[in-house]
Order: structure tokens, then C-alpha cells, then sequence
């Protein structure tokens, strides 16, 4: 034990042993922690779609800034920002009550990149029991124009490219309308062109680039060497915004009269 040590050591004895009482654990007294109330959010959030949530940097979301006000007293109101990329920010030692969150996505130059705030309520969180809400900002909030990148597998109840399937005909759609755009290989996706099987061992999952960001659907034809169709699905799925998107396998199972149900992953 160094010198400095034993020195403090006998500095606290001696005081004890004077009937001076050791400094408090806690500096104020009170060891019980202040309640937290958590804002946590995420942008384009459809799990039903295979599609966890768009990243920050796709929709130029800088800080996110998050206002509250009690609904009992409006007079009470904080607000506070946080680097969007953070994921979430805490208002701690909130008068107790519910309070209105009014959540805003920022640009760099701190305008809003939604038409209105993305709204939700919570209560605050209390001594030693925090609490949490998520708020999750739709596609139809964001004021600005985005496109993106559909990238998918196609797999035929589980298998690639079967031995009698020799084509695949794929028709896109974005609000009704079919979309006027090709893969990678040069297909369009009007739902008359055709192109060879593309196999699920294929290092690249296939693309289609720079469209509308939202819901969409894709149906699929797996197609034998006479044309007759073997295989067809229609999927709903979701363009994110820019081209970071995750790899969508649009597995098609036996037509419906198998009793069978195609099923979407996202990779």
C-alpha cells in the first residue's frame, strides 16, 4: 500500500474515532435514481414488409429534436436535440404526469424534413422506473422526394431456378401503376419481359435503382420453355430510401390450389 494511502487511511480513522460520522454515500443523500423518460425513434419502420427502418444518412436526417409538454400544464414544455444517428435521447427528472411528444427530423441546416411532427404521448418516468416510447416516422411524413433500390432473390418453393422453370417475368408496381424501369441485367418490370432464371447462388442478388421510395408490389412468373406459366406470386414489399436496402428473398411457393403460402424474408 503506498504512503498516501496509509496516510488518508489514518486521517478517516482518526476522525471516526473522534464520533465524526463518514461522508455519505450518496452526495445529496438521496440514492434513489432520477426517473429517465426515454424517446427512441425510427424512420420508416415496416416489419410486415420485411423492412426494419431507413438510416439516417439516406434521408439527410442530421439531429432529431423531440418537444413535450404535460397535458395537465402546457406551460410545462421542454425540448431537446440529438444526433439522429444516436437512435434515441432521455428527458430526466420530468415533473410527474403524461406528456405530448412532438417528434422532427432535421436537416444540416436544421429545417424539418417531415410536413408535421410525428406525434405520441408517455408518461414520465419516475425514481428508479423509467420509461420509454418509440416513435416511428412513416414514409408519408417526409416532405422531400426520395428514391431507392429494390434488390431481391427470387426462389421457387425453396429451390433455384428448378429444372423446368427456364424464364422469369417480373411486374412492378408503385401506387397502382406499373413502374417504367429494368434490373441489372437489362429486364423491364412491365410483367411481358422476359429473362433467364436467375439462380439464388448468384453472388449479387438482382436491382432495380432509382425509384419512388414507399410500398410496392412485385409479382413474379417462373415460366417453362413453352411460356406456360409455372410459378406466380404477387409480394408486397417496400422500396427504402438510397441504395443501402436490405436483400428482400421472394420465395414463390406451389400455385394455390397446393395449399401452400409463399413467404417473404429479408436478408
Amino acid at each position: 500500500m503506498s504512503r498516501r494511502l496509509l496516510i488518508a487511511g489514518f486521517a478517516l480513522a482518526a476522525q471516526m474515532s473522534c464520533g465524526e460520522d463518514p461522508p455519505p454515500v450518496c452526495p445529496t443523500g438521496n440514492c434513489n435514481l432520477p426517473g429517465s423518460t426515454i424517446i427512441k425513434w425510427k424512420f420508416n419502420h415496416y416489419p410486415e414488409w420485411g423492412f426494419d427502418s431507413d438510416g439516417c444518412s439516406d434521408l439527410g436526417a442530421i439531429t432529431v429534436r423531440v418537444e413535450i409538454q404535460h397535458k395537465d400544464d402546457p406551460s410545462i414544455f421542454n425540448s431537446l436535440d440529438k444526433t439522429c444517428g444516436e437512435g434515441q435521447l432521455t428527458f430526466v427528472d420530468l415533473i410527474p404526469g403524461t406528456y405530448n411528444v412532438a417528434l422532427t427530423p432535421l436537416d444540416i441546416d436544421g429545417n424539418s424534413l417531415v410536413k408535421a411532427p410525428v406525434t405520441g404521448e408517455t408518461p414520465a418516468g419516475t425514481e428508479n422506473a423509467n420509461t420509454q416510447l418509440e416513435l416511428f416516422v412513416p414514409y408519408t411524413a417526409w416532405s422531400r422526394a426520395y428514391t431507392g433500390q429494390l434488390l431481391f432473390r427470387i426462389a421457387f418453393n425453396g429451390m433455384s431456378c428448378p429444372a423446368d422453370v427456364v424464364d422469369q417475368v417480373l411486374e412492378l408496381t408503385i401506387g397502382g401503376q406499373v413502374v417504367d424501369a429494368m434490373t441489372d441485367t437489362g429486364q423491364k418490370v412491365d410483367g411481358q419481359d422476359r429473362d433467364a432464371c436467375r439462380p439464388l447462388t448468384e453472388q449479387f442478388a438482382q436491382f432495380v435503382q432509382n425509384l419512388p421510395f414507399g410500398p410496392a408490389k412485385l409479382k413474379i412468373q417462373g415460366t417453362a420453355q413453352n411460356n406456360a406459366v409455372l410459378y406466380e406470386r404477387e409480394f408486397d414489399t417496400f422500396i427504402g430510401a438510397g441504395t443501402f436496402n436490405p436483400t428482400f428473398t421472394f420465395d414463390i411457393a406451389p400455385p394455390p390450389d397446393a395449399g401452400v403460402d409463399a413467404m417473404v424474408d429479408a436478408m
